[in-house]
């Protein structure tokens, strides 16, 4: 999640191939879609549609009523990045019903933190290399909510972070008219040159879809279906090592407060990078972010 990350998590591996679906092999032939889309609305789940040459290769559509757990697990002891969040098991903070997955944030002290959320990683159970990722994500509005979909290289157990690579395909800090992406690498760490803001064409409090497609030659993000970044092999290199040949997992968390968005709102009471009104806003409606499917796609 931009600035300093965590350093966790499980394994799998083979260079330039995709883990999926439970270990299966699916060898990759890198992301060939590189052209700018033209704006799509924020689709059904019926009605959402592959670009010509992508094949789905795995999905969660959170249709039941509980999470998956072959697809994702429960992290609660990550405290990074002055958080003020403690992440649970709750069904108060994690939930599935009618559709989509639901992350809240609430006011309720835990562990010593003033605060409750989610958090869900697909390490060792889904992991995947040179894809098409995405997620359809409806967001909380309130400055200090720091609600994120990235990615962590599966490797990060043995090297570390940020020698693992991170892949940061929306993060927002509860503005309503940009989120942002970003890459975290050795060399390009924490405060990383890699980065830029992105402005879908509505509010992020509606349903957006949020992509990142990764291959040997360069990274992409687009929003609804827009091209809005590319950055090349040759670009991250000027830095430092490209890791991005090699399976990595999934993380959905909402967290709140902490260095990114200090950095950019300046609050520093009640907490780090949440201010009052914030705090009034969680406590009188706790806030969600919801999320209808994540989708995983292969270049064929």
């Amino acid at each position: 999640m931009n600035m300093i990350s965590d350093s966790k998590r499980l394994s799998g591996f083979k260079h330039l191939l995709a883990w999926g679906l439970g270990g299966a092999l699916l060898v990759s032939a890198g992301c060939g879609a590189g052209a700018e889309q033209p704006m799509e609305e924020a689709a059904t789940k019926q009605e959402e549609k592959p670009l010509a040459g992508w094949v789905q290769i795995w999905s969660d559509e959170f249709d039941g009523t509980s999470v998956n757990t072959s697809n994702w697990s429960y992290v609660t002891n990550v405290h990074v990045n002055n958080e003020q969040q403690q992440y649970t098991t709750s069904s108060q903070n994690v939930s599935v019903s009618n559709g989509t997955l639901k992350i809240t944030a609430r006011l309720q002290s835990n562990n010593g933190y003033p605060f409750t959320s989610g958090r869900l990683e697909s390490a060792g159970k889904r992991q995947f290399g040179h894809t098409r990722i995405e997620s359809r994500i409806k967001l909380p509005v309130g400055a200090g909510l720091w609600p994120a979909f990235w990615l962590l290289g599966h490797d990060i157990n043995t090297v570390g972070w940020p020698a693992c690579g991170e892949l940061d395909i929306m993060e927002n800090v509860g503005y309503s008219d940009w989120t942002s992406g970003a890459l975290h690498g050795p060399g390009y760490s924490g405060n990383t040159p890699i980065n830029s803001r992105f402005y879908p064409n509505s509010s992020v409090a509606n349903f957006h879809v949020y992509r990142t497609e990764y291959s040997p030659s360069d990274i992409k993000w687009y929003i609804d279906g827009v091209l809005v970044k590319t950055t090349l092999k040759s670009e991250v290199t000027r830095y430092g090592n490209w890791v991005y040949d090699k399976p990595f997992y999934i993380i959905l968390n909402l967290a709140v407060g902490g260095s990114y968005p200090q950095g950019v709102n300046g609050a520093t009471y009640p907490y780090p990078g949440v201010p009052q009104s914030t705090v009034d806003l969680i406590r009188n409606t706790p806030q969600t972010m919801e999320v209808d499917w994540v989708r995983v796609y292969q270049w064929q």
